[in-house]
Formats: structure tokens, C-alpha cells, sequence
């Protein structure tokens, strides 16, 4: 007997499958359950980004006391990083059909591809996951465009190699009575793998306004995600974050008190507050031989908590596998071979990365053929397109180039141009050499150093 509704919606953080039409009482179950496991997740995670940290919300019992909520930039640093290190870099395409390499990097062009791709890893990195639409515009142009997580549901069908059978995105529509209500009419478009639909919320449920056909010939909706848990490159050390911030907050309340701490005086009962006020105003005190002042203060071991907050600090840093760059061991004259090892964890997360973000990428590039093939009636094939992605980490371009040139007489040249620092697209940098071919750097014959390179090994 098949899982209820119920029991599949019931399976938080995982993908929902079910090869149910989109109808609309189903399209409501799915908003409610999706606003319900994962809108305050979320937003939780933004604003963790963003520097709203839990310990903004730290109040106390005795408001007299002070109540420093200092917070960390630990989430924002270690997307950051990530999203540099694994994007800073624009991804690079190549194909040996030059036809298919020239359509799409039109299209790419026309999307600010590099941009987009920078965005969609950004949010990623924070919430685990991000959507992009594949859409035609009023010029009849192909567009592609990021889609928060908040507002996008993606259905897949219930095969072994589970395919999108169809996505929903909600967004609350703006109008006169919604900025007294706070709240605007619900408006539903739904993605299936030829049609999209478009709803708004009326008295008894969701109404149908239009349809349309897409071409697209699959559902028109990518969904990228951060890793198969569909975390955040910070979600796993939040309460490390959140430990750090109170220290450093309470810290801060210590030497505040420090500063504010009450002066205390012994065996001098006769002391009036005229006498006090003089004493605040003159900063003199004169004893008896019996007489005693001091100030009441509390201890603060300096060490332990300078010992605690380090200890934090590498332990963030450890469990979300990012260097800190500030520290000694990182920084210096480091050999490339250490390097490697001082980077491992932070490669292996990239890796990861890597692989789920191209596979996204191949579904844009397959949507993006599919339309063309529709439209000129050409045969195009996303396969013929191989995606690399590049490190964006500190390296010796002369040791690069050299690399490159070694690389030749195994590999295609567009794959050794892939490795050569500053070479950013591949195919318009192998256009650039056709066409300068015989006047630029005659001297160097690549063929020769292929054939060179084959004799030595």
C-alpha cells in the first residue's frame, strides 16, 4: 500500500515525489506543507547571513545590567569564501560543435550567464539549495533567472531516476489593501513538462487565470542544490556561532561591569552623602588608620575565556572546512604541495559542489537545446558541451602555463587553455588563435611541442 499524502509531505528536507497532476487542492496542500517545514528555516538562515544573529534577541531580567549582543561575521565569511573559491572563477564551456558553442554563448551573454551562476551558488551557500526559471521573453529570446528557495516547490515523479514532474512557485501580489493587511493576494504559476498554468487565490481556493504552452519540452524549473542534504555551507555550526557570540557578548558586559563597579568603604560609617559627592568631584579620599576602600569587582580569568573563544574559532572553522586565513600555520611562504593539504577539506566540500552544480547546469543546457532544436529545427546535443570549472585559489602562473603546454599532444588544446591562467573562454580564446595564426608568436609551433613533449615522455 502506497505512502498517504500526509506521510510522503510529513518527510522534512527531503524530495518530494508524487506522480500526481497538479491539481489545486494539491497545489494548496504543497504551499501549506512547504510554508510550514521550511519558510522559518529560511528565513533563519538569511538572517544569519545577513549579521541578525540569535543573540540580537537576548534580553535580561535586570535591564540595569548591561546586555552587549555582539554578533560574529562567521556565516557571511564562510559563504563568502566558499562562493569565491568555487565560482570566483567563471565556469568555462567547450564543445567541438562550434555552431552549439556559438548559439549558447549568445544566449549566455544575453543572461549575464557568469553573473547568474555567482548568485545561484551565493544562495546555495546559504540555504542549501536555489531554483533558476528557463523562460522565453517578449523578444522571443531565451532567459534564465534565480528563484529564491522561499517560494519554489519542486514535485518529482516516483521513478528510479527520479525526474521533475512538475514545480509550483507562490509569491503574494502587492495591491492597496495588502499594505494595511500586510499580506497580498496569493499568486500561483505552476511548471509542468509542456504547459504552465496561472492561479491566484479566490474565495473557494485557487482559480485558473491562463495557460500556455513552454516548448521547453521538460519542467523549465533547475533546482540547484548545495549538497544531498540541501544544507548551508554554515547550518552544521550554527551553535558553535551562536557560543562564540555570547562569549564575546558577555565578555563585553565584564568589562563594562569593570567599568561601572561600586567602590566600597570600611569602617567608615560616618560617611555622608554630601561626603560622597565630594569625593566624586574632588577624586580624593582620605583613610583613618583603620579606614578601608576598594572597588567591588568581579574576577575575570582573561586566559581561559581568551582560550575558550580560540577554541571556537578553530573548531568553526574546522567543521565547516574552511581555512582561516588569519591564522600563522595558513599565512607565510607556504609551499604548493602543503598548500594542498592545508586545503583538503575546503576541496573536497568544492568537489562536492562541483558536481552537484554542473549537473544543474547540464539541465540548463539541455532545456536551452531542446528550445533551439524546436525552434530552427536544427540538431543540437547538451552533451557535446563539456562544462569545466575552475579553482579560484592563489597559484604560480608560470607553473600553470607550463602545465598547459605539457598538456598538449594528450589532451585537446581547448582542454590544456582551460588550464592557462587568464583564459577565462575557452572557445573565444582558440577563435583568437585561428585567426592570428601565422603573425603571432611564429616561433612557437604548438604541433612541434606536442610532438617534443611525446619524445620526452
Amino acid at each position: 500500500m502506497g505512502a498517504t499524502l500526509n506521510e510522503t509531505l510529513n518527510k522534512r528536507s527531503k524530495p518530494i515525489h508524487l506522480d500526481s497532476e497538479p491539481t489545486p487542492e494539491l497545489i494548496s496542500q504543497l504551499i501549506q506543507h512547504h510554508q510550514r517545514n521550511n519558510l522559518e528555516r529560511y528565513q533563519m538562515l538569511q538572517d544569519y547571513y545577513e549579521g541578525y544573529n540569535i543573540i540580537i534577541n537576548r534580553t535580561k531580567k535586570d535591564s540595569s545590567k548591561p546586555n552587549n549582543r555582539l554578533v560574529s561575521g562567521y556565516p557571511s565569511y564562510i559563504v563568502d569564501l566558499m562562493q569565491g573559491y568555487f565560482i570566483g572563477k567563471p565556469v568555462t564551456y567547450t564543445s567541438s560543435d562550434k555552431d552549439l558553442i556559438e548559439e549558447i554563448q549568445d544566449v549566455f551573454n544575453y543572461n549575464d550567464e557568469q553573473d547568474e551562476n555567482s548568485e545561484l551558488a551565493k544562495m546555495c551557500g546559504i540555504k542549501g539549495k536555489a531554483y533558476e526559471i528557463v523562460y522565453i521573453d517578449e523578444d522571443s529570446k531565451i532567459r534564465f533567472n534565480e528563484i529564491d528557495a522561499d517560494y519554489i516547490i519542486m514535485v518529482y515523479d516516483t521513478k528510479i531516476n527520479p525526474e521533475p514532474n512538475f514545480a509550483i512557485r507562490y509569491y503574494y501580489g502587492a495591491s492597496a489593501d495588502s499594505l494595511t493587511s500586510g499580506k497580498g493576494t496569493l499568486n500561483v504559476t505552476v511548471y509542468t513538462k509542456d504547459r504552465i498554468y496561472y492561479y491566484v487565490q479566490g474565495d473557494g481556493g485557487l482559480v485558473l487565470l491562463d495557460e500556455e504552452e513552454h516548448y521547453f519540452q521538460e519542467v523549465p524549473v533547475i533546482e540547484f542544490l548545495n549538497n544531498d542534504e540541501g544544507m548551508g555551507d554554515f547550518e552544521r555550526v550554527i551553535s558553535l556561532i551562536d557560543a562564540y557570540d555570547k562569549t564575546q557578548s558577555d565578555t563585553a558586559n565584564d568589562f563594562e561591569e569593570f567599568t561601572d563597579a561600586f567602590l566600597y568603604l570600611v569602617n567608615l560609617n560616618g560617611t555622608e552623602d554630601e561626603d560622597i559627592e565630594k569625593l566624586k568631584e574632588d577624586k580624593v579620599l582620605l583613610l583613618d588608620e583603620e579606614g578601608q576602600a576598594g572597588w567591588l569587582i568581579k574576577d575575570i580569568n582573561d586566559s581561559a575565556i581568551e582560550n575558550y573563544k580560540k577554541r571556537l574559532n578553530d573548531d568553526i572553522h574546522k567543521f565547516a572546512k574552511i581555512p582561516d586565513i588569519t591564522d600563522e600555520k595558513f599565512m607565510g611562504n607556504t609551499s604548493g604541495e602543503s598548500m594542498k593539504y592545508k586545503l583538503l577539506a575546503l576541496d573536497q566540500v568544492i568537489a562536492a559542489k562541483q558536481r552537484k552544480f554542473k549537473r544543474a547546469l547540464q539541465k540548463r543546457l539541455e532545456l536551452i537545446c531542446s528550445y533551439l532544436q524546436w525552434k530552427t529545427g536544427q540538431e543540437y546535443d547538451y552533451r557535446d558541451i563539456d562544462i569545466n570549472f575552475i579553482v579560484n585559489r592563489p597559484v604560480n602562473e608560470k607553473e600553470m602555463v607550463e602545465m598547459a603546454i605539457q598538456m598538449l599532444g594528450i589532451t585537446s588544446l581547448s582542454t590544456a587553455l582551460a588550464k592557462v591562467p587568464g583564459v577565462d573562454d575557452v572557445e573565444m580564446e582558440l577563435a583568437k588563435i585561428e585567426e592570428e595564426k601565422g603573425t603571432y608568436r611564429e616561433d612557437i609551433d604548438l604541433d612541434e611541442i606536442g610532438d617534443e613533449d611525446d619524445e620526452t615522455r
